[in-house]
């Protein structure tokens, strides 16, 4: 039987030693993951207002307004709501995806994990950038929830729990 190839980085998302068993997480991490879940409904509820609001009459006026400025080659006022649309559904589930995957690898105790939460919190401050009430609360909740998950993902309990799971690989 051949050996598998060995490729960089995959111990990263792959557990080397499947078998042994591993330290339960603590509560603080289990909160933690709880709380990115919970982001990602927040940011499925923001998905569908958003989806909503780029198919409604008020937003293709403002397409067709800002369509009626441009010079040269213009795309048609289907195709530039039609490409609002999909944006927002694809940043919906790019972002819904991130939040499960790295509330996934934080019950999993990857530290990367940990990082990573951060940087999801980091863009969504930059969200807060024009943001409009009452519309925009879904992301000052996504902010305070991927705020407290990167606090307990840092609590002692949570540190001792990332460092067993590092020295057991």
């Amino acid at each position: 039987m051949a050996t598998p190839p060995k490729i960089p980085g995959l111990g990263a998302f792959v557990d080397k030693n499947a078998g042994t068993p591993r330290p339960p997480a603590p509560r603080s991490v289990a909160a933690a993951a709880w709380l990115m879940v919970l982001g990602a409904c927040a940011q499925l509820v923001a998905s569908v207002i958003a989806v909503a609001y780029a198919a409604s009459p008020e937003r293709l006026d403002k397409i067709q307004a800002s369509l009626d400025t441009m010079t040269g080659t213009v795309p048609s006022l289907e195709a530039a709501r039609n490409t609002g649309i999909i944006t927002v559904v694809f940043a919906g589930i790019g972002t819904i995806c991130a939040y499960l995957l790295f509330a996934w690898f934080l019950r999993k105790g990857k530290s990367w994990a940990r990082a990573a939460v951060g940087v999801l919190v980091a863009l969504t401050c930059v969200q807060l950038v024009g943001i409009s009430y009452p519309l925009g609360i879904t992301t000052v909740v996504q902010l305070v929830l991927g705020v407290l998950a990167f606090a307990l993902s840092y609590l002692p309990a949570s540190n001792r729990y990332f460092a067993a799971i590092k020295s057991g690989r």
